[in-house]
């Protein structure tokens, strides 16, 4: 015989989905407003899902007392984001951005305790009081730097505030935010939250439930695809996603931002970077290489136009500038300068046209003029205010800087530039800068990770050799890949890693935050790390010609066709999200960075940067030439 279940809410959702194609229960939906005399006296349970909106449910007087004299008669209730429930009630909504749940009953959860659940940019009511047998399940906290586990002290069970899930009574369960739409929200990671979904409603209605729940998944990994596969379906991302702003003339979105909301709605990153227009030109520059599709030309060909025809200082002091984004309007950070230009010197290198060269070398005459003499650049230029004096000193003082997030890129680029068009200045700039940032390796200066200073010089040390011919610098080069391989993990992507947590964004809670709890966790940076590999060891495979540098490519390339994201959501299908866990084969990690949580998109650093480095694998054979 099965369970009867009534469940009160003013909406569908995934949660009443589930429930209504669940074997061994037979629901019945009710109007949250509308019960009366006797409706739910055949029923053996309840279940009030309030979290369908972004106002919290407030029980009318009649139903409330109807669930209350329910709850009475010894019959088990969950209440949902509801602000009021037995003998309390709850605080305003506020968001849980920045909070994490930890699982504080490993029976009821069906976890082990201290297993930690993130819930995305969720809304909860925190309860005003509790009840003296209250029991958590679920509590929640904040600023936390561990990956996947965290331990509870007695303080953290005690502060009822914070309480995510728990019983106010041995018969009453209280969830306080929006668990109603949990699989289009993306909570994560995906396999615990069934768990416990199916533990929550297995003890809501007295019946085995876990084989029984009928999940789904709002996106797919561990595709098999080639090369080619997964770049096309990449390269369809930024049409299908609405991301290219009147077919590019007018630049690209950034991409899709961290935050998801209880509904599943994730907001798009709106600001129009000129290094994301510079990258997407390179992705379909790319792509036109190897499908010879017009439309893919077209658009490179905007995108670049964009680059120097809308953000380029043409005249004054700082001409030659590019504009960072279309709001900070007058901030340059040198290697999102640099990776903006990367579509004009590889057109340029293969022979496919040479029209924003000039333009180019502007730019790097900008940044040269505002490099110290150890060849080095400060993170970014402020030119607002900036005195003449200001101005010189740049050029006058050492930049002292040296990291690779900051300079590498800007350094490959005087070297690129300056092999193809024998630019003794950005010759010699170029390698200046490089020997002061290897003088410190492997001590550089490291913003995210030490991987992610690995990941970015190779593509920087692939063009010093090319630059140079010194077997110095080829050594380098087979150093840096044979230090990254360290942090090889089984899935064939480089983890992050960081051996004395010495990075500047390492374990923050207040500002840009590294994915890295501990070294060793299976955590992946597909935006500050792992993106840069393919481009970069194509780039070292061509100045070598190594066959062991390509199969490394190989590899990498194989994580990143598992790790692309399948979805009926155009808005992340074909793409790639920041933060991946490579033993859950899903998208997680800490969600502690103010703009760049683990669901963030970038258009250009991470789908863009990824497109050209598979592209460049495909066209391996024919492109090798160009670089005798």
């Amino acid at each position: 015989m099965s369970t009867r279940l009534a469940v009160i809410t003013r909406d569908e959702s995934n949660v009443l989905s589930l429930l209504k194609h669940c074997t061994g229960i037979s629901v019945a939906v009710f109007d949250p407003q509308s019960l009366t005399d006797g409706c739910l006296d055949a029923f053996d349970c309840a279940c009030i899902l309030g979290g369908t909106r972004k106002e919290p449910l407030v029980l009318c007087a009649k139903s409330r007392t109807l669930v209350e004299e329910f709850a009475a008669a010894g019959k088990k209730v969950l209440f949902e984001y509801t602000s009021s429930f037995c003998e309390n009630y709850c605080k305003a909504p506020e968001s849980t951005r920045f909070l994490r749940l930890v699982c504080a009953d490993s029976q009821l959860a069906a976890l082990p305790e201290g297993t930690l659940l993130d819930d995305q940019c969720n809304l909860r009511i925190a309860p005003y009081y509790h009840c003296r047998t209250a029991k958590p399940i679920l509590v929640y906290k904040k600023g936390l730097s561990a990956h996947a586990c965290q331990t509870l002290c007695a303080e953290d069970r005690a502060d009822f505030t914070q309480y995510g899930i728990w019983f106010e009574t041995p018969r009453t369960a209280v969830c306080s935010f929006c668990l109603s739409n949990f699989i289009n929200a993306r909570f994560s990671p995906v396999s615990a939250w069934r768990k416990l979904i199916a533990s929550l409603f297995s003890w809501l209605c007295d019946i085995p439930l876990f084989s029984s729940l009928p999940f789904w998944d709002y996106y797919r990994c561990s595709q098999a695809a080639s090369l080619r596969e997964t770049a096309d379906a990449a390269i369809g991302w930024f049409e299908r996603a609405g991301m290219l702003i009147e077919d590019g003339a007018e630049g690209i979105r950034e991409g899709m931002a961290t935050e998801i909301l209880p509904n599943g709605h994730q907001k798009t990153a709106d600001p129009i970077r000129t290094d994301c227009a510079g990258e997407a030109a390179m992705a379909y520059f790319f792509h036109y290489l190897v499908s010879h599709d017009p439309k893919s030309l077209r658009r490179a060909s905007l995108l670049e136009a964009f680059v120097y025809e809308r953000m380029q200082i043409r005249s004054g002091r700082f001409a030659g500038m590019l504009r960072w984004t279309n709001i900070a309007w007058t901030v340059c950070y040198p290697d999102d300068m640099a990776r903006a230009m990367f579509v004009t010197l590889f057109k340029a290198l293969y022979n496919k046209g040479r029209e924003y060269l000039p333009q180019c070398r502007k730019a790097l005459g900008f940044l040269m003029d505002t490099t110290g003499p150890d060849g080095l650049r400060a993170a970014r230029t402020d030119i607002l205010n900036m005195t003449q004096d200001e101005y010189r000193a740049l050029s006058e003082q050492d930049g002292a800087f040296p990291c690779a997030h900051y300079n590498a890129f800007y350094l490959a680029c005087l070297l690129i530039y300056g092999k193809m068009e024998r630019d003794e200045r950005c010759l010699a700039v170029g390698e200046q800068g490089m020997r002061s940032l290897l003088k410190a390796y492997p001590q550089t200066i490291r913003e995210q990770s030490e991987t992610e200073e690995l990941c970015r010089l190779l593509l920087p040390l692939s063009w010093l050799y090319y630059a140079t011919g010194k077997e110095e610098d080829r050594t380098m080069l087979y150093t840096v890949v044979q230090d990254l391989e360290k942090m090889l993990d089984a899935s064939g992507a480089y983890l992050e890693w960081d051996s004395d947590y010495s990075a500047a964004c390492s374990k923050q809670n207040d500002g840009e935050c590294s994915l890295l709890g501990c070294n060793g966790d299976p955590v992946v940076d597909l935006l500050y790390s792992n993106n840069w590999v393919p481009l970069g060891m194509m780039q070292a495979y061509f100045v070598t010609g190594d066959p062991e540098l390509y199969k490394k490519f190989e590899r990498h390339a194989r994580f990143l066709s598992r790790a692309q994201l399948h979805s009926d959501d155009p808005q992340i299908d074909g793409a790639w999200a920041r933060g991946f866990d490579t033993r859950l084969m899903e998208v997680y990690g800490i969600p502690n960075d103010v703009g760049w949580g683990p669901w963030a998109i970038e258009s250009g650093w991470t789908v863009a940067e990824i497109i050209a480095g598979l592209y460049s694998g495909v066209l391996k054979d024919e492109l090798k030439g160009f670089y005798t």
